[in-house]
C-alpha cells in the first residue's frame, strides 16, 4: 500500500505522520504538495493539522485554489482512502466529503489535552480492528473540534455506522464533562457512507511509541493499517 501525506503552507502534522507512518510502521510514504495536480498512484491518504495559510494575505487562503485539495473527491471516488486529523478533519468536512461540519471549541480557546475515545461501531476500517469495549488515549490540540451535525443528519450517521469515536472518561463514561470541545453527541471521529473517508479529532500519530507497541497511537493506526492492506 503507498500511502500520501497533504504539505500545505501553515500545515505541522505532516512532519509527524511521515515519520510515524514511514519510520514506525514501515509504510511506503511520500509527500504530496498542496499545488500538485493529482496522487492517483496512492492508495491512502492522511491531512495532518495546522494553520492554512498563517501570515498570508487576510481575507484570502493559500488553498482556495489547492490543485491538491481539489482532487480529493474524484480520489475518494475511485476508492482511495482518506484520514484528516484535527485541521484535516476540517478540510474534509468543507469539501463535503464528511457529514457535518466543525465549529470553534464550545469557549471559544485552543485546546490542548489528552483525551480518552470509545469505538462507537466495528464496521469500519478505522475500527473494526479495535477493541469495540476497548478505551484508548491520544491529544487533541485544536480551536475548531467543535463537531455538529444537526438531528436528522445524525440518526442517518447511526444507522449507517459512520461514527467512529466519542469522547469518554478513563472509564468508558460518555458525559458531558469530558466533552472539552462541545461536540454533538461527544463526538471524535466520523466517516462517509462509503467508509473510506475519516476524520478525526484526536491525533493518534502524537500517541505512538517507538519503543513498544502498547502505545494507544500504535493500537489505532496498527489496526486501522492492517485493515486496509488485508
Amino acid at each position: 500500500m503507498k500511502i500520501g501525506v497533504l504539505k500545505y503552507p501553515g500545515g505541522h502534522g505532516d512532519t509527524e505522520l511521515i515519520h510515524i507512518l514511514g519510520d514506525h510502521f514501515n509504510m511506503d510514504v511520500r509527500e504530496i504538495w498542496y499545488r500538485e495536480e493529482a496522487y492517483a498512484d496512492i492508495d491512502l491518504l492522511f491531512i495532518g493539522g495546522g494553520f492554512p495559510c498563517k501570515n498570508t494575505v487576510p481575507g484570502k487562503s493559500c488553498l482556495d485554489e489547492s490543485p491538491a485539495l481539489n482532487f480529493l473527491p474524484e480520489f475518494a471516488k475511485n476508492g482511495g482512502a482518506i484520514v484528516g486529523v484535527g485541521n484535516g478533519f476540517r478540510f474534509l468536512s468543507e469539501a463535503g466529503l464528511l457529514p457535518g461540519e466543525l465549529q470553534q471549541n464550545s469557549g471559544e480557546k485552543f485546546i490542548c489535552r489528552q483525551v480518552y475515545l470509545k469505538p462507537e461501531n466495528h464496521v469500519s476500517h478505522m475500527t473494526s480492528g479495535l477493541d469495540p469495549e476497548g478505551i484508548y488515549r491520544a491529544p487533541i490540540a485544536t480551536a475548531y473540534g467543535n463537531y455538529r451535525a444537526d438531528d436528522d443528519t445524525l440518526v442517518r450517521m447511526r444507522q449507517e455506522g459512520q461514527i467512529l469515536f466519542r469522547y469518554c472518561d478513563y472509564e468508558g463514561r460518555i458525559t458531558e464533562a469530558v466533552n472539552f470541545t462541545g461536540a454533538t453527541d461527544n463526538i471524535a471521529g466520523v466517516c462517509n457512507r462509503e467508509k473510506n473517508v475519516f476524520g478525526l479529532i484526536p491525533q493518534p500519530e502524537r500517541a505512538v511509541s517507538e519503543f513498544g507497541s502498547k502505545a494507544d497511537g500504535n493500537i489505532i493506526l496498527g489496526a486501522f493499517l492492517g485493515e486496509l492492506t488485508k
